[in-house]
């Protein structure tokens, strides 16, 4: 006689409440961030805090910030830090709404995104980034400081929003596995492990694939340059300008973000890569444990905010601020596709984050 063999759906209240915690705290952050802003630009629209903004002199980096008086600036500023206090506020506040309005915090998070890298922001931020890239620690401004600061909301909000995203993915996934609460059977338990088995190797969509190819094509573009200069190879300079690069030491450190530049490139390819997913073997004692999701997300996230925030400020000094293309457009040129890179980052960042996640709630079923 043949016996059948149940096995019920496991539930993991510890992962679900983790999940929960983790968007509590990115939201308090935000509520901090968002209350700190507030105060902030009242004091420089009040004249008692020195602004970063309206100072800049002609032909300076400047941000669209500086071509409205200070009072005006601090307002807009002040007006984007009470709508971002205000929903942290709300969500805080009333839970239920937390799982509804998954949309509404991705909105939010893009248009704060838009406007505190086409307003509040140029590309100083990346340059210092560069700088530390490249081992240089020279003295950072203080208007660069506040720029950093700004970008912090965007990010803040970028990580609520993959919280709640991630928690209501995970409630559709135990919804679905409560519908199948049984196997009969050692047939159809094998069944089912197949099944996760094959579940955990999901394809790779085709858009991300054409994501992390521009995604790598800019990056090597931009390096293949530096590293002709760093070679003696002037492409794309003047002789004047080449030479005056020398006496700085200029294309030495163009050669370090080059190098940067291209393992950034290779590691993108992890984004759609089986060993982006599961560590190579050559990584010891890591090998062939899941690489945390976190782990490839969060670095992607910040180069993909870092690069379309300086390549969008290096396109708004091409265009107001007079920056020439002529002479020396290699220098320049590269960096006018950052936001195309960035963008491109972005959504090979969130194809890998969804498969991922899709992959881990198949096996909890």
């Amino acid at each position: 006689m043949k016996t059948t063999q149940s096995c019920t759906q496991s539930e993991h209240p510890s992962q679900s409440t983790r999940a929960l915690d983790v968007g509590v705290t990115m939201l308090g952050l935000s509520a901090v961030w968002s209350l700190t802003m507030l105060a902030v630009s009242v004091l420089w629209g009040s004249g008692l805090l020195v602004s970063p903004f309206g100072h800049a002199e002609p032909g300076e980096y400047s941000t669209l910030l500086d071509y409205l008086s200070i009072p005006a600036g601090a307002a807009l500023v002040g007006s984007c830090a009470l709508l971002s206090l205000t929903l942290a506020s709300t969500l805080l506040t009333l839970p239920r709404l937390r799982g509804r309005s998954v949309a509404a915090v991705g909105g939010f998070a893009v248009f704060l995104t838009l406007v505190t890298t086409l307003v509040f922001t140029d590309t100083l931020v990346l340059a210092y980034l560069g700088y530390t890239l490249s081992l240089q620690f020279p003295p950072i401004p203080v208007a660069v400081l506040w720029q950093g600061f700004m970008l912090l909301g965007p990010g803040l909000w970028a990580a609520v929003w993959a919280s709640l995203e991630g928690r209501r993915r995970r409630s559709r996934a135990d919804a679905d596995g409560a519908a199948v609460d049984a196997c009969v059977g050692d047939a159809s338990a094998a069944a089912v492990t197949s099944a996760k088995a094959a579940d955990d190797h999901r394809p790779v969509q085709v858009s991300a694939k054409i994501a992390v190819g521009v995604a790598v094509a800019v990056p090597v573009i931009y390096a293949s340059t530096r590293i002709l200069w760093a070679l003696g190879i002037p492409f794309g300079l003047s002789p004047e300008f080449y030479s005056a690069g020398l006496q700085v030491g200029m294309w030495h450190s163009g050669l370090a973000l080059a190098i940067a530049g291209l393992l950034g490139a290779l590691l993108t390819l992890g984004l759609v890569q089986g060993w982006g997913e599961r560590f190579p073997r050559w990584t010891g004692p890591l090998a062939g444990r899941r690489v945390p999701i976190l782990l490839a997300t969060i670095p992607a996230g910040i180069v993909t905010l870092a690069m379309f925030t300086g390549g969008m400020g290096m396109i708004h000094s091409v265009l107001l601020n007079g920056v020439s293309l002529n002479g020396n457009w290699v220098t320049i040129g590269p960096t006018l596709l950052f936001p195309l890179w960035a963008l491109a980052l972005g959504w090979a960042t969130y194809a890998y984050r969804a498969r991922r996640l899709d992959a881990r709630a198949s096996r909890r079923q």
